[in-house]
């Protein structure tokens, strides 16, 4: 765009130097730009126009259906000779219109002063090809703005710039397949622009500029996996007041939840995330262009909805997870980075796990979640200074109790090692059924929850720490999932024994004695880490509920033993009612042997009878016959 502008400004500067004073310069500047341009470009770029207006006397100029357009064949020779550029340009702009273009004080003071410039609706193409012989460190480096303009002018200013409505596209040819970048509905505003001996060293200026305004509109991208798709409403940058804001923010899967593990083949989580508003404010950009560091003040994410859902019965090749825990993550970024603080304010936070027996999704909910996270870094100088990113989470648990969580964790630990603590208040047990009734098969009957506290010490893989669970009035029913039927079924006899014998219906006990929570547990390497905090409870909570491992093997054994009992006697009744059958069958057989037998009996006799009656009417009939012989 600069360039654009400054060959308009040297056009207009020669026009006015060698026309103007002699009043000859209007049937010449239109041939003297076009001819700039090839001139400046070594002829790869050439001009046109539908109309062109220039007033000397204001310093107004008007351009209208302007386009820039390079020639392929200079292009395809400057390959050949390695003096090919890396990125080639087309451009098209329905108007662009410069207001006080001062020619007279540039022709006199070799000082260019232009007030305002506006490009309406450009339409930018840029193809990159990187080519090695333009390796910067073979070329040296590039020559800075105010190298160009300086044998024609001491000064360029401009107050203000805008571009309306761009239309980006961006086609990278420089890794095999091409691969398109798009952009619409983009604005940019760019205020007090200043080329000059000292400008490029002014440390309140980006880029020449007092500051470059950015805004995107209706903005989407599908992911490299094709998995996701990444939609906001508005992106508005500001270099002035070193902010990014992002509006309606959505990350959501382009598949339904079975759909997806379809398409993957694979087990792992599905996400889906959707923010009002993410703003990052205080954004070093002079560390960032000088050191490719982004460091920033403070990011507040705002009334979002955050989804996490696992399906356990997709079989497959399953993802390690070791290496992979949120701040791990973080540090294999490839930018680095430093964020000093981290807010979410009212955001919803869902677990989902489908089990594979079951066939039941568990469920865990997180209402109105806030939290602060602090030093979100992977810059290894920064974490020299501090080696600890830390989050605070306030919200409420299942949208029933208070729930308090800290977590710390340490950004150089090679096993991932972190610390998590926290306190949930009161609230009715009941509502854990979403929780633990598709995923560990109980479902509890009545428990009123006081307090619960845990303090865990964790990492790739192992956790260790101390919960107490204070609540009265705990009654449970264990379950099982029986062939064929939908619904899970009650183990009544195995429920009572352990309500009866194993589970304590208060802690602490009526007599006093408080059970702790001790936490154990390996961590599966295949187990996300969401999984893996889920997991380090239930295994705390357990012993609390007089539910340790020695009473669970017993429990286990009984179930066992009782399953195989009942099995046996199920067998024992199956196998009665089939003797019964087979008993029905053989005399049904045998009543219909007799009755066949009978029939036949009958039969024969029936045969016999007609056969004497024959026997007796041919004897009468031939004695009949005799005795009229003889009369006659």
């Amino acid at each position: 765009m600069l360039g654009i502008v400054a060959v308009l400004a040297i056009g207009v500067y020669y026009a006015y130097n060698k026309y103007v004073a002699q009043d000859r310069w209007k049937p010449y500047l239109q041939q003297e730009l076009k001819s700039l341009i090839l001139k400046t470009t070594d002829s790869l770029y050439s001009i046109e126009y539908s109309d062109f207006d220039l007033n000397i006397a204001s310093g107004d100029v008007t351009l209208t259906n302007f386009k820039l357009k390079p020639d392929t064949n200079v292009y395809l020779k400057m390959v050949a000779n390695k003096k090919a550029p890396d990125n080639l340009f087309t451009l098209g702009v329905k108007k662009l219109s410069i207001k006080n273009l001062g020619a007279k004080r540039a022709y006199q003071d070799k000082i260019l002063n232009i007030k305002d410039i506006t490009i309406e609706k450009p339409s930018l193409t840029v193809v990159n090809k990187r080519f090695s012989f333009n390796d910067t460190v073979k070329v040296g480096k590039p020559k800075s703005p105010y190298e160009i303009i300086k044998k024609t002018f001491k000064q360029l200013r401009i107050d203000s710039i805008s571009l309306k409505d761009i239309s980006l596209n961006y086609i990278n040819r420089s890794d095999g397949a091409p691969k398109t970048t798009a952009l619409k509905n983009l604005d940019i505003h760019i205020s007090d622009v200043l080329i000059d001996s000292l400008s490029g060293d002014d440390p309140n200026r980006f880029y020449y500029t007092k500051g470059v305004d950015v805004k995107v509109k209706n903005y989407s991208v599908l992911t490299g996996n094709k998995l996701y798709k990444i939609s906001l409403k508005q992106i508005l940058f500001s270099t002035a007041r070193r902010s990014i804001i992002l509006d309606k923010v959505a990350y959501t899967p382009l598949y339904s939840k079975s759909g997806f593990y379809k398409k993957t083949g694979k087990p792992g989580e599905r996400f889906t995330l959707n923010f009002r508003q993410i703003a990052i404010t205080d954004i070093d950009l002079q560390r960032f262009l000088r050191d490719q560091k982004l460091y920033a003040g403070v990011m507040n994410l705002k009334n979002g909805y955050v989804e996490i859902y696992s399906n356990n019965k997709y079989k497959g090749p399953k993802t390690i997870k070791i290496g992979k825990d949120p701040h791990q993550a973080l540090q294999k970024v490839a930018l680095d980075m430093r964020l000093k603080r981290l807010n979410i304010n009212s955001t919803d936070i869902k677990y989902l796990e489908a089990d594979a027996n079951t066939g039941i999704t568990g469920e865990i909910l997180f209402k109105n979640t806030d939290a602060v996270i602090m030093n979100l870094t992977n810059d290894p100088a920064a974490k020299k200074v501090n080696p600890f990113m830390t989050a605070r989470i306030n919200t409420r648990f299942m949208n029933a109790g208070n729930l308090n969580v800290n977590f710390r964790f340490n950004l150089n630990a090679k096993d991932g090692s972190f610390n998590y603590n926290g306190t949930l208040g009161k609230f009715n047990g009941q509502v854990l059924d979403k929780l633990v009734k598709p995923l560990a098969l109980v479902h509890v009957k009545s428990a009123d929850i006081d307090k619960l506290h845990f303090n865990v010490n964790a990492n790739n893989y192992r956790a260790k720490g101390q919960l107490e669970f204070y609540y009265h009035n705990l009654s449970v029913d264990l379950l099982k999932k029986q062939e064929g039927v939908k619904e899970l079924q009650r183990q009544g006899l195995i429920s009572r024994v352990a309500n009866t014998f194993f589970i304590d219906n208060d802690n602490p006990s009526k007599n006093g004695k408080f059970r702790p929570g001790p936490i154990n547990v390996a961590r599966d390497p295949h187990t996300s880490f969401f999984s893996f905090l889920y997991k380090g409870l239930l295994d705390g909570l357990k012993p609390s509920v007089g539910y340790d491992k020695k009473n669970e093997n017993f429990v286990n054994q009984t179930v066992a033993q009782v399953t195989s009992v009942l099995d046996k006697f199920k067998q024992f009744k199956e196998n009665r009612k089939k003797r019964r059958e087979e008993r029905k069958k053989e005399k049904a057989l045998k009543k219909a042997a007799e009755e066949k037998e009978e029939a036949a009996k009958k039969l024969k006799e029936a045969q016999e009878k007609a056969e004497k009656e024959k026997q007796k009417a041919a004897e009468k009939a031939a004695k009949e016959k005799e005795k009229q012989q003889n009369g006659g």
